[in-house]
């Protein structure tokens, strides 16, 4: 709780003229709505302010969508601020920035950890749909350079309204309702390439992201959820390794389970993977019956061969090698013509 309101407090303490702050509360059980809002309603006569409570949680998708159809008709920009992500006051730096460049669709600044080292300035994905960002030893004061990527991080993302809603072909929405979390940003990124709008990362320091504090570091849903939107992703996609897709899901799983494998017999093992695939193949299906289908390379990715994208599904450290020292190096390469 302590958390969600320095994350809040951090809203109306923004170097930034004229914005609306839309709350949307995930019906959420431990009190917290009444102790947000009380918080929230001491700021109402500076700025315009809505605090809406879900029915159920819906999940990061589900909760963005609401709050996305509730902002304000003549909004140009929404900007998405997990309960768990404490903003710089500069932050909204990034608007200027993508108001500098023509069809900017979605950005993000440089993100930090909590300890102040960087976290993340956009991700690449590669054609295993595995994301990459720039090396996290390179000191966030360092970076001076925009970085062109496939996807923002959504727990601190500015997006293009009408941007958006060109990718939805009109419809009212972020997200997949459906999807819950750990399939959306990658998603929408990719619709918005498909819709010939980019995806930026600037050099303006947004805040701080105290990670997984909504699910937990180890969550068995979490972990359904992260395998069963991969497996959608690949199938949605029209990746050149799409077969090997449902393959690095299963391995990304498994490497997750043996961190708490002491919780778990073989048997659930068997059956939570089963799950995930099974609900995998019946969404996608679905999808792509409705025509449903995103061009991966539309978007900037990195291109992998054949014996890269078998490595990653075996040992990883040396295409993984590989692909940062090219992030670095076309980073490097953008910072120096920046100059």
């Amino acid at each position: 709780m302590n958390l969600a309101l320095r994350s809040l407090e951090s809203l109306f303490e923004l170097d930034y003229p004229n914005y609306e702050v839309v709350i949307v509360d995930n019906c959420s059980t431990d009190g917290s709505f009444e102790e947000i809002k009380k918080y929230a309603e001491r700021f109402t006569d500076k700025f315009a302010i809505k605090i809406i409570r879900t029915e159920k949680n819906l999940g990061f998708t589900g909760g963005n969508n609401v709050g996305f159809k509730a902002r304000d008709k003549d909004s140009k920009y929404v900007v998405l601020v997990n309960n768990d992500f404490v903003l710089d006051p500069e932050s909204m730096k990034t608007i200027e920035w993508m108001e500098s460049e023509k069809r900017v669709g979605a950005a993000q600044g440089i993100t930090l950890t909590p300890r102040g080292s960087l976290e993340s300035y956009g991700f690449i994905l590669d054609e295993m749909l595995a994301g990459h960002g720039i090396p996290p030893q390179i000191n966030p004061k360092d970076i001076k350079a925009p970085l062109t990527v496939t996807y923002v991080l959504g727990a601190c993302a500015i997006y293009n309204v009408r941007a958006v809603l060109e990718a939805w072909n009109g419809a009212n929405r972020l997200f997949f309702d459906w999807a819950f979390a750990y399939f959306d940003d990658i998603v929408l990124g990719l619709q918005l390439w498909n819709a010939n709008w980019k995806c930026r990362a600037y050099p303006v320091i947004v805040g701080k992201h105290f990670e997984s504090r909504s699910f937990g570091l180890f969550n068995p849903y979490k972990i359904y959820l992260t395998l069963r939107n991969l497996i959608i992703l690949g199938e949605i996609t029209n990746s050149r390794f799409k077969k090997l897709i449902p393959l690095l899901a299963i391995r990304n799983a498994v490497s997750i389970l043996k961190s708490d494998i002491a919780r778990y017999k073989n048997k659930q093992i068997t059956s939570f993977i089963y799950k995930s695939f099974s609900d995998a193949y019946k969404i996608s299906r679905k999808l792509t019956k409705e025509g449903y289908l995103l061009d991966l390379y539309s978007a900037p990715i990195i291109e992998l061969n054949l014996t890269e994208s078998l490595e990653m599904l075996i040992i990883r450290r040396k295409v993984i090698s590989r692909i940062n020292l090219e992030i670095f190096e076309m980073y490097e390469s953008l910072a120096i013509k920046h100059q």
